[in-house]
């Protein structure tokens, strides 16, 4: 039997691992999973560069899989869990002893975000820089200004493995907050050095992450969904640090 072909965000990375362990001891069959801004993904399955073919995508938001139902590709899309922002920080007084905005609002502070238009976590985080201008006028633009965008650039990534992002920019001195999705905040709290920080719930924008069952078919494609959907599977999910599926 072919192998199950998955294109899925660099954050769902270590929950996906989990997932697929669990769904072949209920579905044996073998998986083969690629993980990479969710922006760039999309733009391989529409260019039908994804080879081998891809037969499912899971992207951490719905607008690319709802643009692949547009224009064909994709059969149809399913939300199957949500996340949040937060701040990571290094663990020190100088940044933990002030709220989110605080330090987000200092012109000082230099922040890291991943990039706009071919990384979902980017896009996010404007959206909070957006929210944060509808109180504080003029400061969305300046942030979008002053925010360096330092991941999900390309298909390949400069981190080195076994390290998430906003552990190498901040351990490297590279930023002094990073925005990024907080199904990561166990791991990154699992390094005393480092902090998290979170933001307020009124200027924390949705994320919706959402999987689309291509059009190149496998047998087990739909079946991965209903289990990705099922209790077992949003169980896991949210051991990973993921937000239940409403």
């Amino acid at each position: 039997m072919n192998k199950l072909n998955i294109y899925a965000a660099g954050s769902l990375r270590l929950a996906f691992a989990d997932l697929a362990k669990l769904f072949t001891q209920i579905h044996p069959t073998e998986i083969d999973m690629q993980f990479a801004p969710a922006g760039l993904l999309c733009e391989k399955i529409i260019q039908e560069t994804a080879h081998p073919f891809a037969h499912l995508f899971a992207s951490a938001n719905t607008i690319y899989p709802q643009n692949l139902v547009i224009k064909g590709l994709a059969i149809s899309q399913y939300i199957f869990a949500h996340n949040r922002l937060c701040l990571t920080v290094r663990n020190q007084p100088q940044w933990t002893s002030y709220d989110a905005l605080t330090l987000l609002l200092d012109p000082n502070t230099r922040i890291g975000i991943s990039t706009p238009k071919k990384d979902p976590s980017g896009d996010y985080a404007f959206a909070l820089f957006d929210k944060i201008d509808s109180h504080y006028q003029g400061m969305g633009e300046q942030l979008k200004k002053r925010a360096k965008q330092l991941v999900g650039s390309s298909l390949t990534t400069s981190t080195p493995t076994g390290m998430l992002p906003a552990e190498y920019l901040l351990l490297n001195n590279t930023v002094d907050v990073y925005i990024g999705y907080a199904n990561y905040a166990s791991k990154i709290l699992q390094n005393s050095q480092l902090a998290i920080i979170e933001l307020p719930i009124d200027f924390n924008p949705a994320i919706n992450y959402s999987i689309a069952l291509l059009n190149h078919s496998h047998p087990q494609a739909k079946l991965f969904i209903d289990f990705l959907l099922s209790s077992q599977g949003q169980k896991c999910l949210q051991r990973n640090g993921y937000i239940k599926k409403a």
